[in-house]
C-alpha cells in the first residue's frame, strides 16, 4: 500500500475532525500566605438532575442509535440501542421495586463492564437506590478476598448482581453475601434472571421514587483503592455526577455529532465508569466494551476491536499508549484504522513518557499529514472524576492543565511545589459511612485534600496551566532533610530505562540516597534465565549511570537497584486494577527486599551504581 496515498485519502476525510477549544486561560487570585486559587472563566450549563435522564433524552432523539456494545464468544458484537436500554432499564427499575428493594442499602455489583451491568446500573440510579460496582478480583482472587468482605461489612447489601452465578460461585457463601438476594444476566437455581424484567412496564412507584431523586440523593459508591488501609466508598451523589459529566464540555467541543468510544477500564472506577461512559451517554455516542487490556497477554485482543470500530476519541492510561504506540509503528493498516476517525486523544492517571507521546504524535502526522491533538487530565474518585484538565492540544511534558468548569482549585504551597485541593459542584460529600474519614479529608474551608502535588508549566504565565509533581503520601525526605519527589523521578527513570522496565519503586526514607526496585519489561527477560537476568541488570545499570550524570543531587540520583521477579499484587494491594503501582503498599509488602538494598554488605541481586 502507497501510505502517502492513503494518508491524502484520510485527510481530505477528515477536514473537519479538529475540536474547537475554549480559550486558553483562566481567573487567579493570589493570597498574602502564598496560596493560590484557580477557577475556568466558562460556565456550566444544562446540568440535568439525573444522569439516567440522559438515556431517555437520547431514546427519543437517537432511539436507533447503537448505545452500548459488547464482545459475544464467537467475537461478534452484542449491541443495544438507546431505545431499547431506556425499555430495558424501565422494566429492570419496576422488577426491582416489585422485589422489594429500597435505597436505604446499595445494590452491589461483582461484574465485569457489560450491557447488563451498565443496564442494572443505571436502573438502580433512575428509582434512586445507590449501586456499588466492586472489582471483580476481590471475589475472583483469593489473596483480595479480605477486601471484599470489609467492602461487605460497610455496605450490608440487600441484592448483588453478577453476571452469571458461575462467576461468583467462590464467594456466594462469604458472611453478608450469603444474606443478599442474587441477581444474574439470565438467572439460575439461586438467582433471578434480569432478563425477566426487560419486558415490565414502569408503574407509579417507579415514578414516584424517580421524581424522589435530588441532587444530594446517593448515585453510586466507589470504592478507592485502599493504598492507606480498608477500601473506601466514596460517595458518588446525583449532583456531583451529573456536574462532573458538563464541567468540560464547554471546553473541548467534539466536532463528532455522534462520538464511537472503545474502552478497556473497568466500570468500578471513576475514569471507565464515570468519565468515559457517562461522557458518551451525555453526547449520545455509542460505547463498545473493550474485552482487552493493556498488557501483554490481552493487548491484541484491544488492536482487533479497533480495526472493527475505528473510535472517535480515546481517553485511556499511559500503559495502554505505551502499548499502543509499539503496536501502531508495526502496522500501517492499524493506523488508518486508528487514526481514520480519532479527534482527540487523552491521558489521566499518571504522566505520559514524553517519548510515548511523540512517537504517537508522530505516527498520527504520518498516516494522516498532521497531528491528532493529545489532552490530559488529572481527577480523584472523590471529584467523579474531573479537577484539571488540558482543554486545548498538549505539547505533554508532564502538563495536567487547569481547573474545569464549576470547580475552584486551592493551590497550597509545599517547598517548590502546590499541594492541590479542590471545591465544586463535582465533589463528594465524604465516605460512605465513615464520618471520620471524611472529617479528615476537608480543610476547613471546605476544600477536598487530593494529596496531589503540582507546580506552574510557566509560574509568569499560569494560563499555561499545571503540572503533576507527585504524591504528598508518596514523596519523602533523605537524612539530609532533602525532599525526594517521587512522582517526578519514576517518570524520569521509566524514561532512562524505557524498553527496559514496566514500572518500578523507590525507596530512601530515612536514608542517604535513592535505591529503587525495578519490574523487568517482558521483552527485556525472555526466558527468565540467570544468564539473561544478569544481561538485563548490565543495561540497566548503564542507563542509570547515563541518567545520573545529569543528576547529581542526592534527590534525584539512583544509588543502587534490584530487579523484581515477582509481579505486584492486586490482592495485596501493590496493583490496582489500571495497572497503577502503589507506591506505599509495595514498600510495607516486600519490606525484606527493601532492606536488602541497604544491607551491609549487599546482596549479590543488588547492584550498586558509581558515584
Amino acid at each position: 500500500m502507497d501510505t502517502l496515498t492513503e494518508s491524502k485519502k484520510i485527510r481530505a476525510g477528515r477536514a473537519s475532525l479538529t475540536p474547537d477549544y475554549a480559550p486558553q486561560e483562566v481567573m487567579v487570585r493570589y493570597s498574602h500566605d502564598g496560596t493560590i486559587h484557580l477557577y475556568s472563566c466558562q460556565s456550566i450549563s444544562d446540568v440535568k438532575g439525573n444522569i439516567v435522564d440522559y438515556l431517555e433524552h437520547w431514546a427519543k432523539a437517537r432511539p436507533d442509535q447503537i448505545f452500548l456494545a459488547s464482545r459475544t464468544p464467537d467475537r461478534s458484537w452484542e449491541t443495544i440501542t438507546y431505545a431499547a436500554a431506556w425499555a430495558r432499564v424501565q422494566g429492570i427499575a419496576q422488577g426491582l421495586v416489585n422485589a422489594g428493594i429500597t435505597g436505604d442499602r446499595a445494590l452491589v455489583i461483582l461484574s465485569p463492564a457489560s450491557i447488563e451491568h451498565g443496564l442494572v446500573t443505571l436502573a438502580g440510579m433512575l428509582i434512586g437506590v445507590p449501586v456499588a460496582p466492586v472489582s471483580p478480583a476481590y471475589s475472583a482472587l483469593a489473596e483480595a478476598r479480605p477486601r471484599l468482605e470489609k467492602i461487605m461489612e460497610l455496605l450490608e447489601p440487600q441484592w448483588i448482581f453478577a453476571q452469571t452465578e458461575a462467576s461468583c460461585r467462590n464467594v456466594e457463601t462469604l458472611g453478608l453475601v450469603a444474606q443478599a438476594k442474587w441477581l444474574t444476566a439470565a438467572g439460575g437455581p439461586n438467582s433471578l434472571a434480569l432478563s425477566d424484567w426487560y419486558d415490565l412496564a414502569a408503574g407509579a412507584e417507579v415514578q414516584r421514587r424517580r421524581d424522589a431523586v435530588t441532587p444530594d440523593t446517593i448515585a453510586k459508591i466507589l470504592f478507592t483503592s485502599g493504598s492507606t488501609g480498608d477500601p473506601k466508598g466514596v460517595i458518588n451523589t446525583q449532583g456531583m455526577l451529573c456536574s462532573s459529566v458538563r464541567n468540560s464540555v464547554d471546553l473541548v467541543r467534539n466536532p463528532v455529532e455522534v462520538p464511537i468510544v472503545l474502552d478497556w477500564m473497568p466500570w468500578h472506577h471513576t475514569m471507565g465508569g464515570n468519565a468515559v461512559l457517562h461522557g458518551t451517554l451525555e453526547a449520545g455516542g455509542t460505547f463498545y466494551i473493550d474485552d482487552g487490556r493493556p498488557t501483554p497477554e490481552l493487548i491484541a485482543r484491544t488492536l482487533e476491536n479497533i480495526r472493527d470500530v475505528r473510535p472517535t476519541s480515546l481517553l485511556s492510561v499511559p500503559a495502554a499508549y505505551n502499548f499502543l504506540a509499539k503496536a501502531l509503528e508495526e502496522d500501517d493498516a492499524l493506523n488508518e484504522a486508528f487514526f481514520s476517525r480519532m479527534t482527540r486523544l487523552t491521558y489521566a492517571g499518571a504522566s505520559l513518557p514524553q517519548d510515548v507521546f511523540e512517537r504517537i504524535t508522530d505516527l498520527s502526522i504520518k498516516t494522516l499529514g498532521e497531528p491528532v491533538h493529545f489532552g490530559s487530565a488529572l481527577g480523584t474518585t472523590e471529584t467523579g472524576p474531573g479537577i484539571l484538565t488540558t482543554h486545548w492540544a498538549s505539547q505533554g511534558q508532564g502538563a495536567i492543565g487547569l481547573p474545569v468548569v464549576d470547580c475552584e482549585v486551592k493551590l497550597v504551597p509545599f517547598g517548590d511545589r502546590f499541594e492541590l485541593r479542590v471545591r465544586g459542584s463535582n465533589v463528594t460529600p465524604g465516605y460512605y459511612g465513615r464520618a471520620d474519614l471524611t472529617a479528615e479529608a476537608f480543610d476547613a474551608q471546605g476544600f477536598y485534600l487530593t494529596g496531589d502535588l503540582v507546580q506552574f508549566m510557566d509560574p509568569i504565565n499560569p494560563a499555561d496551566g499545571l503540572k503533576y509533581a507527585g504524591r504528598l503520601s508518596e514523596n519523602f525526605k533523605l537524612t539530609n532533610g532533602s525532599w525526594v519527589a517521587t512522582g517526578e523521578l519514576r517518570l524520569a527513570v521509566q524514561q532512562a530505562c524505557k524498553g527496559l522496565i514496566t514500572d518500578l519503586v523507590l525507596a530512601g526514607i530515612d536514608h542517604d540516597d535513592v535505591r529503587i526496585m525495578v519490574w523487568p519489561a517482558p521483552q527485556a527477560l525472555p526466558d527468565g534465565s540467570p544468564q539473561s537476568l544478569d544481561a538485563l541488570r548490565q543495561k540497566i545499570a548503564e542507563r542509570l549511570i547515563i541518567h545520573n550524570a545529569s543528576n547529581n543531587a542526592a534527590t534525584h540520583r539512583i544509588a543502587a537497584f534490584s530487579i523484581l521477579t515477582e509481579p505486584p499484587s492486586l490482592g495485596e494491594g501493590e496493583i490496582n486494577d489500571k495497572g497503577y503501582i502503589n507506591q506505599r503498599g509495595v514498600l510495607a509488602r516486600r519490606a525484606d527486599q527493601v532492606a536488602k538494598l541497604y544491607d551491609v554488605p549487599l546482596s549479590d541481586d543488588v547492584t550498586v551504581l558509581p558515584r
